[in-house]
Protein backbone atom coordinates (compact mmCIF):
# COMPACT_ATOMS: atom_id res chain seq x y z
CA UNK A 1 0.00 0.00 0.00
CA UNK A 2 1.21 3.44 -0.48
CA UNK A 3 1.78 4.93 2.16
CA UNK A 4 1.13 8.64 1.39
CA UNK A 5 -2.46 7.45 0.57
CA UNK A 6 -4.46 6.47 3.31
CA UNK A 7 -6.88 3.59 2.89
CA UNK A 8 -10.46 2.93 5.14
CA UNK A 9 -12.13 -0.25 5.61
CA UNK A 10 -14.98 -1.62 7.54
CA UNK A 11 -14.43 -2.86 10.94
CA UNK A 12 -16.53 -5.86 11.80
CA UNK A 13 -17.67 -4.51 15.51
CA UNK A 14 -18.37 -1.13 14.22
CA UNK A 15 -19.88 0.28 10.86
CA UNK A 16 -16.94 2.05 10.25
CA UNK A 17 -13.37 1.89 11.93
CA UNK A 18 -14.19 4.99 14.28
CA UNK A 19 -11.52 6.56 16.81
CA UNK A 20 -11.13 9.45 19.09
CA UNK A 21 -9.21 12.15 18.81
CA UNK A 22 -5.76 11.00 17.49
CA UNK A 23 -4.95 12.41 14.37
CA UNK A 24 -7.80 12.92 12.74
CA UNK A 25 -8.35 13.12 8.86
CA UNK A 26 -11.92 13.83 8.46
CA UNK A 27 -14.22 14.98 11.74
CA UNK A 28 -17.77 15.63 12.49
CA UNK A 29 -18.63 18.71 14.85
CA UNK A 30 -22.21 17.43 15.19
CA UNK A 31 -23.85 17.41 19.14
CA UNK A 32 -24.08 14.27 21.22
CA UNK A 33 -27.03 12.26 21.07
CA UNK A 34 -28.84 9.40 23.41
CA UNK A 35 -29.95 6.07 21.79
CA UNK A 36 -31.55 4.40 25.41
CA UNK A 37 -28.44 3.93 27.11
CA UNK A 38 -25.66 6.19 28.03
CA UNK A 39 -24.65 9.46 26.31
CA UNK A 40 -22.74 8.31 22.60
CA UNK A 41 -20.95 11.31 20.94
CA UNK A 42 -21.83 11.39 17.13
CA UNK A 43 -18.37 13.26 16.71
CA UNK A 44 -16.18 10.87 14.83
CA UNK A 45 -12.52 10.37 13.12
CA UNK A 46 -12.30 8.38 10.59
CA UNK A 47 -9.11 6.71 10.65
CA UNK A 48 -6.46 5.17 8.10
CA UNK A 49 -6.87 1.54 8.16
CA UNK A 50 -3.19 0.45 9.05
CA UNK A 51 -4.28 2.32 12.92
CA UNK A 52 -6.76 0.39 13.62
CA UNK A 53 -6.45 -2.49 16.24
CA UNK A 54 -8.42 -5.53 14.68
CA UNK A 55 -7.16 -9.07 14.16
CA UNK A 56 -9.03 -10.66 11.03
CA UNK A 57 -9.43 -13.45 13.89
CA UNK A 58 -12.35 -11.08 15.70
CA UNK A 59 -15.62 -12.43 16.23
CA UNK A 60 -18.20 -10.78 14.18
CA UNK A 61 -20.37 -10.67 16.85
CA UNK A 62 -19.06 -10.55 20.40
CA UNK A 63 -20.97 -10.84 23.53
CA UNK A 64 -22.95 -7.37 24.81
CA UNK A 65 -22.47 -5.89 20.93
CA UNK A 66 -24.73 -3.99 19.65
CA UNK A 67 -27.23 -5.89 16.87
CA UNK A 68 -25.90 -5.96 13.18
CA UNK A 69 -27.19 -3.11 11.61
CA UNK A 70 -30.56 -3.51 9.11
CA UNK A 71 -32.95 -1.24 7.60
CA UNK A 72 -36.37 -1.20 9.00
CA UNK A 73 -39.17 -2.80 6.84
CA UNK A 74 -42.08 -0.99 4.69
CA UNK A 75 -44.58 -2.80 5.78
CA UNK A 76 -47.06 -3.89 3.84
CA UNK A 77 -45.71 -1.54 1.48
CA UNK A 78 -47.66 1.39 3.52
CA UNK A 79 -44.97 4.53 3.10
CA UNK A 80 -44.51 3.32 -1.15
CA UNK A 81 -48.84 3.29 -0.96
CA UNK A 82 -48.62 6.85 1.15
CA UNK A 83 -46.98 8.60 -1.34
CA UNK A 84 -48.81 7.59 -4.50
CA UNK A 85 -51.75 9.17 -2.80
CA UNK A 86 -49.65 12.49 -2.45
CA UNK A 87 -48.90 12.38 -6.16
CA UNK A 88 -53.08 12.03 -6.45
CA UNK A 89 -53.46 14.96 -4.17
CA UNK A 90 -50.57 17.39 -5.47
CA UNK A 91 -52.01 17.18 -9.11
CA UNK A 92 -55.62 16.77 -8.32
CA UNK A 93 -57.01 20.47 -7.52
CA UNK A 94 -55.65 21.33 -10.78
CA UNK A 95 -57.53 18.44 -12.71
CA UNK A 96 -60.10 18.56 -10.53
CA UNK A 97 -60.95 22.23 -11.58
CA UNK A 98 -60.27 21.56 -15.33
CA UNK A 99 -62.14 18.68 -15.81
CA UNK A 100 -65.22 20.39 -14.26
CA UNK A 101 -65.57 22.06 -17.64
CA UNK A 102 -69.29 21.20 -17.72
CA UNK A 103 -69.34 23.64 -14.07
CA UNK A 104 -67.46 26.40 -15.59
CA UNK A 105 -69.25 26.46 -19.33
CA UNK A 106 -72.58 26.56 -17.07
CA UNK A 107 -71.48 29.64 -14.97
CA UNK A 108 -70.23 31.88 -17.84
CA UNK A 109 -72.63 31.09 -20.11
CA UNK A 110 -74.69 33.67 -22.20
CA UNK A 111 -77.61 33.78 -19.73
CA UNK A 112 -79.79 35.31 -22.25
CA UNK A 113 -79.72 32.21 -24.47
CA UNK A 114 -80.24 28.17 -24.27
CA UNK A 115 -77.41 26.55 -22.35
CA UNK A 116 -75.17 25.33 -25.34
CA UNK A 117 -73.57 21.80 -24.52
CA UNK A 118 -71.74 21.57 -27.36
CA UNK A 119 -69.72 24.77 -26.50
CA UNK A 120 -69.71 26.04 -30.10
CA UNK A 121 -70.43 29.24 -29.53
CA UNK A 122 -69.03 30.16 -26.05
CA UNK A 123 -68.79 33.69 -24.87
CA UNK A 124 -65.55 35.56 -23.93
CA UNK A 125 -65.37 34.46 -20.25
CA UNK A 126 -65.73 30.25 -21.73
CA UNK A 127 -63.07 31.30 -24.53
CA UNK A 128 -60.52 32.40 -21.92
CA UNK A 129 -61.54 30.92 -18.51
CA UNK A 130 -58.56 28.11 -18.91
CA UNK A 131 -56.27 30.23 -20.28
CA UNK A 132 -57.12 32.06 -17.07
CA UNK A 133 -56.57 29.65 -14.99
CA UNK A 134 -53.13 28.74 -15.94
CA UNK A 135 -51.81 31.81 -15.52
CA UNK A 136 -53.16 32.14 -12.13
CA UNK A 137 -52.23 29.00 -10.83
CA UNK A 138 -48.55 28.67 -12.54
CA UNK A 139 -47.13 31.89 -11.73
CA UNK A 140 -47.95 32.02 -7.82
CA UNK A 141 -47.50 28.72 -8.03
CA UNK A 142 -43.72 29.07 -9.05
CA UNK A 143 -43.08 31.76 -6.56
CA UNK A 144 -44.08 29.51 -3.89
CA UNK A 145 -42.29 27.00 -4.88
CA UNK A 146 -38.79 28.89 -5.25
CA UNK A 147 -39.80 30.50 -1.72
CA UNK A 148 -39.64 27.05 -0.43
CA UNK A 149 -36.56 26.23 -1.89
CA UNK A 150 -35.24 28.85 -0.04
CA UNK A 151 -36.76 29.00 3.29
CA UNK A 152 -37.96 24.98 3.61
CA UNK A 153 -35.03 24.22 5.57
CA UNK A 154 -35.98 26.70 8.44
CA UNK A 155 -39.16 24.79 9.19
CA UNK A 156 -39.65 21.58 10.36
CA UNK A 157 -41.11 19.19 7.30
CA UNK A 158 -44.28 17.78 9.20
CA UNK A 159 -45.14 21.41 9.83
CA UNK A 160 -44.74 22.71 6.41
CA UNK A 161 -46.48 19.75 5.28
CA UNK A 162 -49.33 19.48 7.54
CA UNK A 163 -49.90 23.41 7.16
CA UNK A 164 -49.64 22.95 3.40
CA UNK A 165 -52.44 20.22 3.48
CA UNK A 166 -54.42 22.24 5.66
CA UNK A 167 -54.56 25.48 3.54
CA UNK A 168 -55.70 23.66 0.82
CA UNK A 169 -58.46 21.79 2.67
CA UNK A 170 -59.34 25.11 3.39
CA UNK A 171 -59.44 26.88 -0.17
CA UNK A 172 -61.04 24.27 -1.65
CA UNK A 173 -64.12 24.44 0.89
CA UNK A 174 -64.39 28.03 0.13
CA UNK A 175 -64.58 26.88 -3.72
CA UNK A 176 -66.99 24.72 -3.22
CA UNK A 177 -69.15 27.25 -0.97
CA UNK A 178 -69.60 29.02 -4.34
CA UNK A 179 -70.87 25.83 -6.55
CA UNK A 180 -74.88 26.51 -5.62
CA UNK A 181 -74.58 29.87 -5.72
CA UNK A 182 -76.07 31.94 -8.12
CA UNK A 183 -73.59 33.96 -10.15
CA UNK A 184 -75.75 34.81 -13.74
CA UNK A 185 -76.05 38.62 -12.49
CA UNK A 186 -72.39 39.03 -11.13
CA UNK A 187 -70.31 36.63 -13.76
CA UNK A 188 -67.36 38.99 -14.16
CA UNK A 189 -67.01 39.13 -10.34
CA UNK A 190 -67.46 35.58 -9.69
CA UNK A 191 -64.67 35.15 -12.57
CA UNK A 192 -62.50 37.58 -10.75
CA UNK A 193 -63.18 35.81 -7.53
CA UNK A 194 -62.85 32.31 -8.95
CA UNK A 195 -59.02 32.81 -10.27
CA UNK A 196 -58.08 34.56 -7.46
CA UNK A 197 -58.89 31.25 -5.06
CA UNK A 198 -57.28 29.26 -8.32
CA UNK A 199 -54.36 31.11 -7.94
CA UNK A 200 -54.02 30.33 -4.18
CA UNK A 201 -54.99 26.87 -3.96
CA UNK A 202 -52.19 26.27 -6.45
CA UNK A 203 -49.80 28.09 -4.77
CA UNK A 204 -50.12 26.12 -1.85
CA UNK A 205 -50.27 22.58 -3.35
CA UNK A 206 -46.95 23.79 -5.12
CA UNK A 207 -45.84 24.22 -1.57
CA UNK A 208 -47.20 20.98 -0.77
CA UNK A 209 -45.62 19.36 -3.76
CA UNK A 210 -42.11 20.77 -3.31
CA UNK A 211 -41.68 19.22 0.14
CA UNK A 212 -43.05 16.00 -0.94
CA UNK A 213 -40.61 15.91 -3.55
CA UNK A 214 -37.98 16.44 -1.11
CA UNK A 215 -39.22 13.83 1.05
CA UNK A 216 -39.39 11.49 -1.97
CA UNK A 217 -35.72 12.10 -2.85
CA UNK A 218 -34.58 10.82 0.37
CA UNK A 219 -36.05 7.46 -0.14
CA UNK A 220 -35.08 4.61 -2.42
CA UNK A 221 -36.29 5.16 -6.52
CA UNK A 222 -39.18 3.08 -6.00
CA UNK A 223 -40.87 5.99 -3.30
CA UNK A 224 -40.10 9.18 -6.23
CA UNK A 225 -41.50 6.82 -8.99
CA UNK A 226 -45.11 5.83 -7.22
CA UNK A 227 -45.05 9.22 -6.24
CA UNK A 228 -44.88 10.11 -10.49
CA UNK A 229 -47.18 7.58 -10.92
CA UNK A 230 -49.50 8.97 -8.38
CA UNK A 231 -49.91 11.95 -10.20
CA UNK A 232 -51.07 10.26 -13.58
CA UNK A 233 -53.88 8.36 -11.74
CA UNK A 234 -54.75 11.75 -10.07
CA UNK A 235 -55.23 13.35 -13.49
CA UNK A 236 -57.04 9.51 -14.65
CA UNK A 237 -59.78 9.68 -11.33
CA UNK A 238 -61.01 13.19 -12.14
CA UNK A 239 -61.39 11.97 -15.91
CA UNK A 240 -63.48 8.78 -14.93
CA UNK A 241 -65.68 11.15 -12.29
CA UNK A 242 -66.23 13.70 -14.91
CA UNK A 243 -67.92 10.97 -17.75
CA UNK A 244 -69.68 9.30 -14.58
CA UNK A 245 -71.74 12.49 -13.94
CA UNK A 246 -72.01 13.53 -17.54
CA UNK A 247 -73.24 9.53 -17.80
CA UNK A 248 -75.77 10.02 -15.22
CA UNK A 249 -76.94 13.61 -16.94
CA UNK A 250 -76.22 15.42 -13.68
CA UNK A 251 -76.93 19.11 -13.42
CA UNK A 252 -73.86 21.26 -13.97
CA UNK A 253 -73.54 22.58 -10.79
CA UNK A 254 -74.44 19.31 -9.04
CA UNK A 255 -71.88 17.70 -10.99
CA UNK A 256 -69.15 20.78 -9.64
CA UNK A 257 -70.10 20.09 -6.24
CA UNK A 258 -69.39 16.46 -6.56
CA UNK A 259 -66.14 17.55 -7.87
CA UNK A 260 -65.08 19.35 -5.23
CA UNK A 261 -66.78 17.35 -2.21
CA UNK A 262 -64.65 14.52 -3.55
CA UNK A 263 -61.30 16.23 -4.16
CA UNK A 264 -61.94 17.99 0.02
CA UNK A 265 -62.35 13.82 0.93
CA UNK A 266 -59.23 12.63 -1.28
CA UNK A 267 -57.35 15.16 0.95
CA UNK A 268 -58.49 14.53 4.34
CA UNK A 269 -57.85 10.93 3.67
CA UNK A 270 -54.45 11.35 2.86
CA UNK A 271 -53.43 14.03 5.28
CA UNK A 272 -54.26 11.22 8.18
CA UNK A 273 -52.15 9.15 6.04
CA UNK A 274 -49.15 11.36 5.80
CA UNK A 275 -49.70 11.65 9.40
CA UNK A 276 -49.57 7.97 10.37
CA UNK A 277 -46.61 7.58 7.89
CA UNK A 278 -44.55 10.14 9.88
CA UNK A 279 -44.29 7.69 13.17
CA UNK A 280 -43.58 4.20 10.60
CA UNK A 281 -39.74 3.11 11.39
CA UNK A 282 -39.02 2.93 8.01
CA UNK A 283 -39.88 6.52 7.29
CA UNK A 284 -38.23 8.00 10.19
CA UNK A 285 -34.76 6.09 9.46
CA UNK A 286 -34.70 7.59 6.05
CA UNK A 287 -36.16 10.96 7.64
CA UNK A 288 -35.02 11.45 11.17
CA UNK A 289 -31.63 9.48 10.93
CA UNK A 290 -30.56 9.20 7.38
CA UNK A 291 -26.83 9.19 8.97
CA UNK A 292 -27.63 5.45 10.14
CA UNK A 293 -28.27 4.64 6.75
CA UNK A 294 -26.10 2.16 4.29
CA UNK A 295 -25.68 5.22 2.01
CA UNK A 296 -25.73 8.25 4.54
CA UNK A 297 -22.79 7.29 7.44
CA UNK A 298 -22.24 10.46 7.35
CA UNK A 299 -24.35 13.15 6.78
CA UNK A 300 -24.22 17.12 5.68
CA UNK A 301 -25.63 18.17 9.08
CA UNK A 302 -22.61 16.38 10.68
CA UNK A 303 -20.07 17.59 8.73
CA UNK A 304 -21.61 21.00 9.09
CA UNK A 305 -21.38 21.61 5.44
CA UNK A 306 -23.97 23.99 3.13
CA UNK A 307 -24.78 23.26 -0.25
CA UNK A 308 -25.47 25.67 -2.76
CA UNK A 309 -28.27 24.95 -5.20
CA UNK A 310 -26.05 26.19 -7.87
CA UNK A 311 -23.66 22.94 -7.44
CA UNK A 312 -26.88 20.89 -7.36
CA UNK A 313 -28.26 22.22 -10.35
CA UNK A 314 -24.90 21.64 -12.44
CA UNK A 315 -25.43 18.04 -11.76
CA UNK A 316 -29.05 18.00 -12.86
CA UNK A 317 -29.43 20.31 -15.65
CA UNK A 318 -30.11 18.19 -17.98
CA UNK A 319 -32.87 16.32 -16.62
CA UNK A 320 -34.42 19.76 -15.30
CA UNK A 321 -34.54 21.46 -18.71
CA UNK A 322 -36.12 18.21 -19.88
CA UNK A 323 -38.82 18.32 -16.98
CA UNK A 324 -39.19 21.98 -17.41
CA UNK A 325 -39.62 22.38 -21.62
CA UNK A 326 -42.10 19.18 -21.87
CA UNK A 327 -44.50 20.63 -19.43
CA UNK A 328 -44.03 23.87 -21.26
CA UNK A 329 -45.44 22.57 -24.27
CA UNK A 330 -48.19 20.63 -22.13
CA UNK A 331 -49.58 23.46 -19.99
CA UNK A 332 -49.40 25.98 -23.45
CA UNK A 333 -52.03 23.15 -24.81
CA UNK A 334 -53.64 21.43 -22.69
CA UNK A 335 -56.49 22.09 -21.56
CA UNK A 336 -56.68 25.59 -22.76
CA UNK A 337 -56.15 25.04 -26.63
CA UNK A 338 -57.72 21.04 -26.74
CA UNK A 339 -60.71 22.30 -24.90
CA UNK A 340 -61.59 24.72 -27.79
CA UNK A 341 -61.42 21.71 -30.25
CA UNK A 342 -64.92 20.41 -30.96
CA UNK A 343 -65.93 17.32 -32.89
CA UNK A 344 -66.35 17.13 -37.01
CA UNK A 345 -69.83 16.22 -36.56
CA UNK A 346 -70.92 17.99 -33.53
CA UNK A 347 -73.92 19.41 -35.22
CA UNK A 348 -75.38 15.49 -35.79
CA UNK A 349 -76.79 15.58 -32.45
CA UNK A 350 -75.10 12.62 -31.15
CA UNK A 351 -74.18 12.25 -27.25
CA UNK A 352 -70.69 11.36 -28.47
CA UNK A 353 -69.73 14.07 -30.89
CA UNK A 354 -71.49 16.34 -28.73
CA UNK A 355 -71.59 16.45 -24.41
CA UNK A 356 -69.08 13.50 -24.42
CA UNK A 357 -66.23 14.37 -27.11
CA UNK A 358 -64.20 16.78 -25.00
CA UNK A 359 -64.70 14.62 -21.70
CA UNK A 360 -63.21 11.08 -23.29
CA UNK A 361 -60.90 12.44 -26.07
CA UNK A 362 -59.15 15.37 -24.12
CA UNK A 363 -59.69 14.36 -20.54
CA UNK A 364 -59.47 10.98 -20.30
CA UNK A 365 -57.76 10.35 -23.32
CA UNK A 366 -54.75 12.28 -22.27
CA UNK A 367 -55.01 11.39 -18.38
CA UNK A 368 -54.91 7.69 -19.61
CA UNK A 369 -52.11 7.63 -22.19
CA UNK A 370 -50.25 10.44 -19.25
CA UNK A 371 -50.53 7.48 -16.78
CA UNK A 372 -49.56 4.73 -19.61
CA UNK A 373 -46.03 6.68 -20.03
CA UNK A 374 -45.01 7.10 -16.72
CA UNK A 375 -45.82 3.20 -16.40
CA UNK A 376 -43.89 2.29 -19.41
CA UNK A 377 -41.03 4.28 -17.88
CA UNK A 378 -40.63 2.05 -14.91
CA UNK A 379 -40.69 -1.14 -17.57
CA UNK A 380 -38.30 0.33 -20.90
CA UNK A 381 -36.40 3.37 -18.72
CA UNK A 382 -33.69 5.30 -20.31
CA UNK A 383 -31.11 5.86 -17.20
CA UNK A 384 -28.58 8.72 -16.93
CA UNK A 385 -26.77 7.63 -19.72
CA UNK A 386 -29.51 8.34 -21.80
CA UNK A 387 -30.00 12.20 -20.54
CA UNK A 388 -29.35 14.01 -24.40
CA UNK A 389 -31.96 11.67 -25.64
CA UNK A 390 -34.89 12.44 -23.21
CA UNK A 391 -33.40 16.11 -23.33
CA UNK A 392 -33.80 15.87 -27.23
CA UNK A 393 -37.81 14.31 -27.29
CA UNK A 394 -38.95 16.71 -25.31
CA UNK A 395 -37.40 20.01 -27.36
CA UNK A 396 -39.22 17.74 -30.47
CA UNK A 397 -42.58 18.08 -28.58
CA UNK A 398 -42.72 21.69 -29.63
CA UNK A 399 -44.51 20.32 -32.97
CA UNK A 400 -47.47 19.47 -30.77
CA UNK A 401 -47.96 22.88 -30.10
CA UNK A 402 -49.02 24.17 -34.36
CA UNK A 403 -50.60 20.66 -34.59
CA UNK A 404 -53.18 21.24 -32.08
CA UNK A 405 -53.89 24.78 -33.06
CA UNK A 406 -54.52 23.51 -36.78
CA UNK A 407 -57.43 21.62 -35.49
CA UNK A 408 -61.08 22.21 -35.22
CA UNK A 409 -60.47 24.51 -32.55
CA UNK A 410 -63.33 27.41 -31.81
CA UNK A 411 -63.78 30.51 -31.68
CA UNK A 412 -61.00 31.15 -33.85
CA UNK A 413 -60.36 34.12 -35.88
CA UNK A 414 -56.44 33.73 -37.73
CA UNK A 415 -55.58 30.38 -38.61
CA UNK A 416 -57.20 27.44 -40.50
CA UNK A 417 -58.15 24.65 -39.78
CA UNK A 418 -56.31 21.78 -41.29
CA UNK A 419 -56.67 18.51 -39.03
CA UNK A 420 -60.65 18.43 -39.10
CA UNK A 421 -60.83 14.93 -38.65
CA UNK A 422 -61.74 13.62 -35.16
CA UNK A 423 -59.34 10.40 -35.58
CA UNK A 424 -56.45 13.01 -36.11
CA UNK A 425 -57.03 15.10 -33.01
CA UNK A 426 -57.31 11.25 -31.13
CA UNK A 427 -53.97 10.47 -32.13
CA UNK A 428 -52.09 13.52 -31.43
CA UNK A 429 -53.61 13.70 -28.04
CA UNK A 430 -52.56 9.81 -27.11
CA UNK A 431 -49.05 10.59 -28.82
CA UNK A 432 -48.90 13.97 -27.24
CA UNK A 433 -50.46 12.73 -23.14
CA UNK A 434 -47.32 9.35 -23.61
CA UNK A 435 -44.75 11.62 -24.32
CA UNK A 436 -45.45 13.86 -21.70
CA UNK A 437 -45.76 10.98 -19.22
CA UNK A 438 -42.69 8.98 -20.25
CA UNK A 439 -40.35 12.01 -20.36
CA UNK A 440 -41.62 13.33 -17.07
CA UNK A 441 -41.20 9.96 -15.48
CA UNK A 442 -37.65 9.57 -17.20
CA UNK A 443 -36.00 12.90 -16.06
CA UNK A 444 -37.22 12.38 -12.66
CA UNK A 445 -35.99 9.01 -12.39
CA UNK A 446 -32.91 10.14 -13.57
CA UNK A 447 -31.99 12.31 -10.62
CA UNK A 448 -33.15 10.32 -8.09
CA UNK A 449 -30.38 7.83 -9.07
CA UNK A 450 -27.61 9.90 -10.69
CA UNK A 451 -27.78 12.65 -7.47
CA UNK A 452 -25.47 11.16 -4.53
CA UNK A 453 -28.01 10.50 -1.09
CA UNK A 454 -27.05 13.34 0.58
CA UNK A 455 -28.16 16.25 -2.05
CA UNK A 456 -31.11 14.18 -2.96
CA UNK A 457 -33.68 16.27 -1.38
CA UNK A 458 -31.90 19.89 -2.80
CA UNK A 459 -32.31 17.95 -6.02
CA UNK A 460 -35.80 17.30 -5.83
CA UNK A 461 -36.84 20.91 -4.85
CA UNK A 462 -35.14 21.88 -7.75
CA UNK A 463 -36.91 19.42 -9.94
CA UNK A 464 -39.88 20.58 -8.52
CA UNK A 465 -38.82 24.34 -9.15
CA UNK A 466 -38.25 23.03 -12.55
CA UNK A 467 -41.28 22.05 -13.10
CA UNK A 468 -43.43 24.91 -11.87
CA UNK A 469 -41.04 27.08 -14.06
CA UNK A 470 -41.95 25.10 -17.35
CA UNK A 471 -45.67 25.49 -16.11
CA UNK A 472 -45.70 29.21 -15.68
CA UNK A 473 -44.43 29.34 -19.09
CA UNK A 474 -46.47 27.70 -20.65
CA UNK A 475 -49.77 29.08 -18.86
CA UNK A 476 -48.16 32.43 -20.28
CA UNK A 477 -47.98 30.88 -23.52
CA UNK A 478 -51.39 29.81 -23.53
CA UNK A 479 -52.86 33.19 -23.74
CA UNK A 480 -50.70 34.44 -26.68
CA UNK A 481 -52.06 31.09 -28.41
CA UNK A 482 -55.73 31.54 -28.04
CA UNK A 483 -55.53 34.99 -29.07
CA UNK A 484 -53.54 33.49 -32.46
CA UNK A 485 -55.92 30.90 -33.39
Amino acid sequence: MDGDVPTYRRNFRTTLALEGDKAPLIRGAAASETTGGPEVSRSVTLRAADDVDSSVDDPLLVPGSPPPFALPVDRYYFVRNVFLLLGVVVILPWNFITNASDFWMYKFRNVSAPYDYSYTHKTPLQAHVFGAFSVASTFPSLIAVYLGTLFNHKIRQETRNILGFSLCIAFFAILTAFVKVNTDNWQVEFFIVAVVLVALLNAFVSWLQGGVMGLAALLPSDYMHNLVIGMAVGGLFASILQIICLTGHTDPTAAGLAYFICAIFVFVVTLACFVAMLSTDFFIHFMKHPEASIQNLVSLSDLEITVSPLLVLRKVWPQALSALYALCVTQAVFPAITVLIVSSNVGSGSLWTGRFFLPVCCYLLFNTGDLCGRIACSYLPLDERHEKVVLFLSLARTVFIPLFMLCNAHPRHYLPVIFDSDVAFVLLMATFSFSNGYLLCASMLQVSRKVESYLQERAGFLMCSAIMTGLTIGGFLTVLLVKLL
